[in-house]
């Protein structure tokens, strides 16, 4: 007990004081800021052993092509073989945004440590996919350590999550703001006073960490200038052009990993033979090698033509396809930024052929990227701010606001996903954010349910069950046969009814003796249930047909009522 008294009393203080919660999310944001550092120089000393680069690979010139080749298909046989040695124990593993949905923002720090070590394998081999996914997801399980720690309640804890991957976006592209929001609409999938202060502490320290220590890696474009009504033309032609890329890039990505899910292919074989693919792709440009934060500047600052760009493009979506449908770890986070970029230079040519254009081609570069970023992953607001922290121009980033509501807009409508959550929909999941669904699915009927004692046997008479149930004793009690089996609800009120005679067997008076609940489901299901079968109470059967309980309407209505409030109303619980 002694032990456990300090997390308590921390605990304590943190519930009661704004300030000191604050304090925890940022040090946390500080320690997330050198993680995401850390990450980053192993990234550049595996890319400077195996490609010979002093720069990151993809933003080289020219590599040598046997090492090119070597490099993915290396981190594809090590990739594999860590399939093979964590599939026992890490079969599973919740990413921030499922962990909050689901599980109350428990993280597993063995799971995460192991995702995030596959990740810098495949992007520092040469993978085509991004680190982001490694960010957000070692600020996260710190996080939700030190919560579970803490003993800190569920939405407490959540909003920690959410801290511990808004800091890792933060840190990463050098934009606070930007992380912040990650944080409100990927991670917590809503916005609230409670949760402003910890997540933005969080991602400001995280990237003052990063500042402090000179890695910043941000891109910065000034541009000061206005944009014309006329020019608001081009970005809804590219926004709707981004929604459309993006929707068939996540489809592609389904496609690849069925053909090889199908394949005679083993799984631990995939990852190598993706390498292969992404290493022959690189031998036309090294700009497809690893996430391609290296390429990133010469898409934005250099004048490529159109043959160049749409080239690029095609082997850059080719290989991040490739990379994740193989089985590299990683997310398409920074490729989206790229990809996007390019097809806004793309857009800003033909456009200024066609009709003329009255601003730079790089800020359609810019709401590019944005709008691809926000069909695939899904934050219209911080790819808004991102833009503002980049540009550090108000008008770019309502542009690129109003590109990432037209491509939002037109993914919802025709698609219905984002990346993450059509992940999920392919594993079975029926989640569509992080808002907190798990308390439904905690909310058993086995957690509900009122055990009862011995069931009334069906053979028994009438007279002897009234014998032993008068009326008011109780409402209802369940019946069994003589191998335990169910038998259906008896009413103690239809029991003692004038009309019945007292020798007839009571079996005869079981009702719903076709229907009953499992004590796994959960409150959903049992409210559609009752409704159902029209219901006022069910009984609760073990899968070996015995009777556990019974559970009726009003009282799961009121605990679902409950525990709505409880997290409409956090501060009351």
């Amino acid at each position: 007990m002694r032990r456990m008294r300090a997390p308590f009393v921390v605990r304590a203080l943190i519930r009661r004081n704004e300030i000191a919660y604050t304090a925890v999310a940022a040090v946390l944001g500080m320690l997330c800021g050198l993680a995401v550092v850390g990450m980053r120089e192993v990234i550049h000393l595996m890319e400077g052993w195996i490609y010979a680069a002093e720069n990151p690979s993809s933003g080289a010139v020219a590599l040598d092509p046997l090492r090119v080749i070597a490099g993915p298909l290396l981190g594809g046989v090590v990739v594999g073989l860590s399939y093979i040695i964590g599939r026992r124990w890490f079969r599973r593993v919740s990413d921030p945004i499922e962990a909050n949905a689901i599980k109350g923002g428990k993280l597993s720090v063995p799971g995460s440590l192991y995702i995030t070590l596959q990740t810098i394998l495949s992007s520092g081999t040469g993978g085509s996919v991004g680190m982001e996914a490694a960010y957000t997801q070692t600020g996260s399980a710190l996080s939700s350590w030190l919560g579970q720690r803490l003993h800190l309640r569920r939405e407490d804890l959540r909003q920690l999550v959410a801290a511990g991957a808004g800091a890792g976006i933060a840190a990463a592209f050098d934009a606070p703001l930007t992380g912040a929001f990650y944080a409100f609409e990927l991670v917590l999938a809503s916005y609230s006073v409670a949760a402003l202060l910890p997540v933005l502490a969080a991602s400001i320290t995280a990237t003052a960490t990063v500042r402090m220590l000179g890695a910043t890696s941000g891109f910065s474009l000034f541009f000061a200038g206005q944009i014309s009504v006329k020019a608001y033309l081009a970005v809804a032609l590219l926004a709707v052009v981004c929604a459309g890329v993006g929707i068939v890039i996540m489809r592609s990505v389904t496609v690849i990993e069925g053909l090889f899910n199908r394949s005679p292919i083993p799984y631990w074989a995939q990852p190598a033979l993706g390498g292969l693919m992404v290493g022959l792709l690189a031998l036309i440009t090294p700009q497809v090698l690893s996430s391609g934060h290296g390429a990133m500047p010469g898409v934005l600052g250099a004048n490529l033509t159109i043959g160049a760009l749409a080239g690029l493009f095609l082997l850059k979506t080719a290989a991040s396809v490739i990379s994740i449908g193989t089985g590299f770890r990683g997310g398409l986070f920074f490729a989206s930024l790229f990809l996007g970029a390019i097809l806004g230079n793309i857009i800003g040519i033909l456009w200024m052929v066609a009709f003329g254009l009255n601003l730079p081609i790089v800020i359609l570069s810019v709401v590019g990227m944005c709008a691809l970023a926000t069909t695939i992953i899904g934050a219209p607001m911080a790819m808004s701010f991102l833009a503002l922290e980049m540009t550090q121009s108000l008008p770019l980033a309502l542009a690129v606001l109003f590109s990432a509501l037209v491509s939002t807009a037109i993914v919802r409508q025709v698609f219905g996903f984002s990346f993450s959550t059509w992940r999920f929909h392919l594993r079975g999941e029926t989640i569509r954010s992080a808002a907190d669904v798990g308390w439904v699915r905690d909310l058993t009927v086995g957690r509900m349910m009122r055990k009862v004692g011995t069931p009334i046997p069906v053979a028994s008479t009438i007279a002897e069950v009234r014998r032993r149930y008068p009326l008011g004793a109780t409402k209802v009690m369940p019946m069994a046969d003589e191998a335990g089996q169910y038998g259906g609800l008896c009413f103690i009120s239809e029991l003692h009814g004038e009309d019945l005679d007292p020798k007839e067997r009571a079996g005869t008076l079981g009702r719903f003796k076709a229907c009953w609940l499992r004590p796994e489901q959960n409150v959903h299901d049992a409210m559609k249930l009752f409704s159902r079968q029209e219901a006022d109470t069910l009984a609760v059967v073990g899968e070996d047909g015995t009777v556990l309980g019974i559970l009726s309407e009003q009282y799961c209505l009121r605990r679902y009522a409950d525990e709505t409030n409880k997290r409409l109303y956090p501060s009351r619980s």
